[in-house]
């Protein structure tokens, strides 16, 4: 069965149509966190499918290193100088190097053929060390199953709505819009006294986790109710839905 991927819109697209302009907005969601700790004593880190460097930038410390690798040189030129930056189709990688740990990331793992996804484990597998760690970022299963045409999510300084779901077995088809906005000033029906809170509940960003950055700093979530929002403001909001 074959699996056709696309987009479109402004600027440059990987070959799977991702926009690499909206990579690089993305900000970190947290999606590390949980295992930085095992990663502290890994030296070497492999990470695959990094994107623009979203996740790299967190994976990189005092004495860890991090070979990234993705198939997109336009992803691959935003990555930070601190990390080692690979070309390459994941499923065929062959380095001579050998790493502590690999970070399967971007939700590749959710990919519908499961040869590629068996060729991406692959590619971990043998590019770690005897008690090597490999970690899979994953969608999470009950968005894929839910997610409906008409759901608004945020992501950075976009909505992203769902304009076509279906599904045939175990296989979701779906079909994404990007809608951005230049903070407050892109924001219709602003009025003084506006507030976080308000705000995502304008842009219908309540459901689920979701970060707020005004101005470059974060606003906690119990200060949402409060923290005014004034026209002017550069804003960031990243409703986290799918793991990735």
């Amino acid at each position: 069965m074959t699996h056709e991927f696309s987009g479109a819109g402004p600027g440059a697209r990987t070959r799977d149509g991702c926009s690499v302009e909206l990579y690089r907005e993305l900000p970190y969601l947290g999606e590390l966190d949980d295992i930085l700790d095992e990663l502290r004593d890994r030296a070497r880190v492999l990470e695959l499918g990094c994107g623009t460097g979203r996740l790299t930038r967190r994976l990189i410390g005092p004495g860890r290193h991090v070979t990234a690798v993705d198939d997109s040189a336009d992803m691959l030129a935003a990555l930070p100088s601190e990390a080692t930056a690979v070309l390459a189709d994941i499923g065929r990688l062959d380095l001579a190097d050998r790493f502590d740990g690999a970070v399967l990331a971007n939700c590749l793992v959710n990919h519908p053929d499961a040869a590629v996804r068996a060729a991406f484990v692959g590619a971990a597998h043998r590019h770690l060390v005897p008690g090597g760690r490999l970690f899979v970022q994953r969608h999470d299963p009950q968005w894929l199953r839910n997610a409906r045409a008409g759901d608004v999510h945020g992501s950075g300084s976009s909505t992203i709505t769902v304009e076509q779901a279906s599904r045939s077995g175990d296989v979701v088809e779906m079909t994404l819009r990007y809608d951005k906005f230049a903070g407050s000033n892109g924001l219709k029906g602003l009025t003084e006294g506006l507030t976080v809170r308000a705000l995502l509940d304008h842009l219908a960003l309540t459901d689920g986790p979701v970060a707020v950055e005004i101005n470059r700093a974060i606003v906690p979530r119990a200060q949402h109710a409060e923290h005014p929002v004034a026209a002017g403001d550069a804003i960031e909001i990243v409703h986290f839905v799918g793991g990735g």
